[in-house]
């Protein structure tokens, strides 16, 4: 072993580290379990003979497992950014088994277990090999090839910008997954490397995050978190987080004062990308508006001449990278993210940077948030390409947009954006929703935003936006509401809208795979009792039950009234996720 490196890990892996780890499954699991379970998942793997496992875990604690067990087998880890079967599909012939903590979503699988005994720890190389993903939000994802000696480095850089900030013990809770690299870095590497305990699930919703902190805690999360704190209680100040983590996407203004009032904490912002890793970040302080990037400790940033970004650092692979991001050069060696230069479009023979107008743009009185996309437009038989907003107005703007109506409104906003803007580059098409079409982290859609824009009929919401959630005995209750432009309604009934029963059904289903672990999928065999019908408008509050002795999910739906519709669902298989 190369004695410089893994200094971090090995002081968990190797030097006979103990104290508590990470929490999973309810129980916080100490370091020697840790060593227990990479050391024999590891023995497994080998005899197995696996190659280049893909590795898909719902629970960080089994991510963290998995990694180092294929590292220590000799094995290649290869880590999609999501478990979806067509995911899987597309990336055949780049793995030879799937190493997971859940169900088998393909074959050959091997399940990570508990284990004593097996391969000692010390055969780890820093050179053991990780293949990551692009997010592929605009294209086919892209392989990305790293080291176990990446990760070290790049949570060592991690540690030298953050670690003062946090105290010794701190918990690191999360809201984002550890699939993508951002959690990747710091909900799983950076805890487990500097010695501090890690939460194995990530929180889906803002009342068990919040409940879960502790005073001086870490927060990794993201702006489609960030963006939906409205209604949470502000905590108490010996819950507040030490530290909040965002990335993905660039956190809104609104986002970042809404966190420092109701979390007690400003959100700390860090960039980076799937090929660089963590580059920089920047503190939102002082009211400041865009205030600049910051290099963390060992990463040298330059603009090359055509005004693109040049990473130099020891955790990017190949020790440099040049990419499509613009940047220019801030004082004390910060930098002003631009855009990307594949972000340039052709409009009427007009170059248009899509970046800077979308930063116009949410300049505008009555704007929270916005992004453009392209539209092929063929009004004359012609296909032209249009500029299309989509915009978030903020809460002065939605009483402007329902006094005006979307086209006056679009009008206001295409007469202030002029002010900067040539005829070019002023959107043509307009589309105003409560938030942006998204990803996991934040990172925006492009082909949802463009869905927007179709000929046909707006995207609808299929399911009821959720407002709280509470355990109950043997299940948990939720606070739905009840849009009424939900899919569901369509020709239920033009006078008077009501819903279905069979999205009642489908909802309960739905809800008790994310929630229960249930993996019913279509619920074929169920009893269900209508007693009154539910309207849109309003909220719903809808408990889930699990009878496992008879094998199957009770649901009820209720409001002010009383009950509306309730039954049971017949569960034919509940292997849940997680270890």
């Amino acid at each position: 072993m190369n004695a410089p490196l893994l200094c971090s890990f090995g002081r968990i892996l190797i030097d006979g580290h103990d104290g508590p780890l990470a929490s999973s499954s309810g129980c916080v699991i100490g370091a020697a379990r840790f060593r227990a379970d990479v050391a024999a998942n590891a023995l497994r793997l080998r005899r197995a003979g696996c190659r280049r496992g893909m590795l898909v875990t719902t629970d960080a604690y089994w991510g963290a497992v998995g990694l180092f067990a294929l590292w220590l087998a000799g094995s290649e880890a290869i880590l999609p950014s999501n478990a979806q079967p067509g995911t899987l599909e597309g990336l055949r012939g780049g793995w030879d088994m799937l190493v997971g903590d859940g169900r088998p979503a393909a074959e050959p699988f091997l399940r990570l277990e508990p284990g004593d005994g097996g391969l000692p720890l010390d055969a780890l190389d820093p050179a053991s090999p990780l293949t990551v993903f692009t997010s592929g939000t605009t294209g086919a994802p892209k392989r990305i090839a790293k080291t176990l000696e990446h990760l070290e480095r790049e949570a060592a850089a991690v540690e030298a910008a953050l670690g003062a900030m946090v105290p010794a013990g701190a918990w690191v809770q999360a809201t984002v997954p550890h699939q993508h690299v951002y959690g990747l870095a710091f909900r799983l590497c950076w805890p487990l490397a500097s010695g501090r305990p890690f939460a194995g699930k990530a929180h889906d919703l803002w009342e068990t995050a919040a409940a879960a902190l502790s005073g001086g805690d870490v927060l990794v999360t993201s702006p489609a978190h960030l963006t939906r704190l409205d209604g949470l209680v502000p905590l108490p100040p010996d819950r507040r987080p030490g530290l909040i983590l965002s990335a993905g996407a660039p956190l809104p203004e609104r986002a970042a004062r809404l966190a420092a009032d109701l979390l007690g904490t400003v959100p700390t912002e860090i960039f980076g990308s799937s090929e660089t890793g963590a580059v920089a970040l920047r503190h939102r302080v002082d009211a400041v508006a865009d205030p600049p990037w910051r290099p963390l400790p060992g990463t040298r940033v330059e603009r090359m001449e055509d005004g693109g970004m040049r990473v130099l650092a020891a955790h990017v692979p190949g020790g440099r990278h040049e990419g499509a991001d613009r940047i220019d050069m801030a004082s004390d060696d910060g930098f002003r993210f631009l855009g990307r230069a594949d972000g340039l479009v052709k409009i009427e023979g007009k170059r248009i940077g899509l970046a800077e107008v979308e930063r116009r743009l949410c300049g505008l009185p009555g704007v929270a948030d916005a992004a453009l996309t392209v539209v092929e437009r063929g009004d004359d038989g012609k296909a032209r390409l249009r500029l299309g907003a989509v915009v978030v107005p903020d809460p002065a703007g939605a009483e402007r947009l329902a006094a005006l109506g979307p086209f006056r409104f679009s009008r206001l906003l295409r007469r202030d954006l002029a002010a900067t803007q040539e005829p070019a580059g002023l959107p043509r098409l307009w589309r105003f929703v409560d938030r942006l079409p998204a990803g996991p982290l934040g990172k925006r859609s492009a082909a949802a935003l463009a869905a927007l824009f179709t000929e046909e009929t707006s995207v609808k919401p299929t399911e009821p936006d959720m407002h709280a959630l509470r355990p109950i005995d043997g299940g948990v209750e939720l606070d739905l509401f009840v849009s009424p432009d939900l899919a569901a309604l369509d020709g239920h009934f033009p006078d008077f809208p009501i819903v279905p029963g069979v999205a009642l059904v489908d909802w309960a289903v739905r809800n008790a795979d994310r929630h229960l672990g249930l993996f019913i999928g279509a619920a074929r065999n169920f009893q269900v009792k209508f007693r009154r019908v539910t309207v849109p408008g309003g909220i719903v509050t809808l408990s889930l039950r699990h009878d496992p002795a008879r094998r199957r999910l009770g649901f009820e739906y209720r409001d002010g009234g009383g009950v509306l519709t309730s039954g049971f669902i017949k569960v034919e298989d509940t292997g849940a996720a997680g270890a």
